[in-house]
């Protein structure tokens, strides 16, 4: 067989592929720091010395229990590279995890041409993912969700690949994947669990039919083997006492302590307090509509198929793949609701159940590819994508802001109701404009939280970030940023008096970020 014959059916994924990666090279320095970026960097560093010069802060360190494998790869780039300049260093993160992100999403598109071998369809998985809105803009400044996401596509490909070849070393490389999943976010052992699920399946089948178990015992060790050995060597928290360590995070993971608030459904609710329609509510209002139909169509088509005919979906099929789609979505779901787990800003925690959602609404749209529907599938999906890739580029950096029309798109209604751009990440566009706006040689900022102005006064060039000085009375400032974190009135208010609008954003009519200056602090505006 031809090169060009092997590789046909998968240009189309390689030409996404190389298209998305164009975009993000040209536009990764445009994205801000979010709230959390250098507090998720810490681990990976605490880590990192605890490798290679024995620190032991890792340990005395009070730690929020998520694996720090993802981290450490950043932090090994880090340090080959050299790199040294805080905004050097957060904009190579910022490219490499959206790089990371693409490539997790060929793995999906590899999945989907396997099961149906199509590359059309493939494709179409392929863009459901890389471009939802929300997912896409959080691919570069979310270290903590979207590494976990995109390991478990690559989790649900090798499955397929591992049982349907059969082949020992896929298993191996299954429980590689599996274990580095698991080492960035806990809730990886779900995975593992069904996995060996299915392999226990395979060997009872096969005890069944007087056949040897061996081979099935062989897959299951080296799956398990692999996924132990990536866990504990890509986690250094939990190196010294493994089982009592993993133990611990998992227990504290399912119960996260974080005391803040949220900002849900114009109320401003305690994370610990927040309804069970929070995550269902999120989920249905910042997904675009037709995937949305389509997913869940995917998901009561599986159910059905299942009830009416079960044995294939017990059996090493290509059905069986499908009933992991299902469980992958429903049982974190599930959990998360079941022991009252602590989640927050929009639905970031839960963004992994979302590549098993759009492949349920494949395996759905797959049923009706072939007859007269087919037409009518292609025009409403590429309607859909032409929809969001508009959004997405009317939007930009900002398309992880993202809702859907279930919800009022009009004037500030979304900054009013939900956390809307939560990271603050518009912090760094508001900072361009006063650098590139005031000649002053000092200027007085002041906001409600300094977190994120810390983050993104970092992400300017050095020589300008000694012009701001942090004030903490917004009558003294020169200006006055903010990105209404559980703040959803407008200023003024008691605490600022008659300030006036500098300069701001807004995407879908709602104010992302807000640059003000006092009353009678106009500071040297030049345009």
């Amino acid at each position: 067989m031809k090169v060009n014959e092997k590789l046909a059916p998968y240009l189309p994924g390689i030409i996404a592929f190389a298209l998305l990666l164009v975009v993000g090279i040209a536009t990764y320095k445009d994205y801000g720091m979010g709230w959390d970026e250098p507090a998720q960097r810490g681990p990976g560093l605490l880590s990192f010395n605890y490798i290679y010069h024995g620190s032991q802060e890792l340990f005395l360190t009070p730690s929020d229990n998520h694996g720090a494998g993802y981290e450490l790869l950043l932090i090994f780039i880090e340090k080959g590279m050299r790199l040294k300049d805080p905004k050097v260093i957060y904009e190579m993160r910022h490219i490499v995890s959206n790089v990371f992100f693409l490539v997790s999403v060929f793995f999906g598109y590899i999945l989907i041409l396997r099961l149906f071998k199509d590359k059309w369809l493939a494709l179409l998985a392929f863009l459901m993912i890389a471009l939802n809105p929300r997912l896409y803009g959080h691919s570069f400044v979310n270290s903590k969700d979207m590494p976990f996401l995109c390991m478990i596509i690559v989790t649900l490909a090798l499955c397929q690949m591992a049982f349907e070849k059969k082949n020992k070393w896929l298993f191996l490389a299954l429980g590689v994947a599996c274990g580095y999943a698991t080492s960035i976010r806990i809730m990886g052992v779900m995975f593992a669990v069904f996995i060996i699920g299915f392999l226990v399946i395979d060997m009872l089948a096969d005890m069944k039919k007087k056949e040897k178990p061996a081979k099935q015992l062989v897959n299951m060790g080296l799956f398990s083997v692999a996924f132990m050995f990536l866990l504990y060597i890509a986690w250094p928290y939990i190196w010294k006492a493994p089982i009592q360590k993993f133990g611990e995070s998992f227990t504290k993971m399912s119960h996260f302590d974080w005391h803040g608030s949220v900002l849900f459904d114009g109320k401003i609710i305690k994370a610990t307090e927040i309804p069970v329609e929070y995550f269902p509510t999120w989920f249905l209002i910042s997904n675009p509509p037709l995937w949305l139909l389509l997913g869940f169509a995917g998901l009561v088509f599986i159910v059905v198929q299942f009830f009416r005919k079960p044995l294939p979906y017990f059996q090493n099929t290509p059905e069986r793949n499908y009933i992991l789609f299902v469980a992958s979505f429903i049982a974190p779901i599930v959990a998360v609701i079941g022991l009252h787990s602590v989640i927050y800003d929009d639905w970031r925690h839960l963004y992994f159940v979302y590549p098993s959602f759009v492949f349920m609404a494949i395996v759905v749209i797959h049923r009706f590819w072939k007859d007269k529907l087919r037409m009518v599938l292609q025009a409403v999906c590429g309607v859909q994508l032409a929809a969001i890739v508009f959004f997405m580029a009317r939007s930009h950096p900002f398309p992880h802001v993202y809702f859907n029309s279930f919800v009022s798109h009009e004037e500030e209604y979304l900054r009013r109701h939900y956390d809307f751009e939560y990271w603050a990440c518009g912090y760094k566009q508001g900072l361009d404009y006063i650098v590139a706006n005031d000649t002053s040689h000092a200027m007085k900022i002041c906001c409600e939280y300094k977190t994120p102005l810390d983050n993104n006064i970092l992400m300017l060039p050095p020589d300008q970030r000694n012009r701001f000085v942090w004030v903490t009375s917004a009558q003294e400032a020169d200006y006055y940023i903010t990105n209404f974190r559980l703040h959803p009135t407008d200023y003024p208010d008691d605490a600022h008096p008659s300030p006036n609008i500098e300069y701001e954003i807004q995407v879908l009519n709602s104010t992302l970020m807000r640059v003000y200056t006092p009353k009678g602090k106009r500071g040297a505006i030049l345009k």
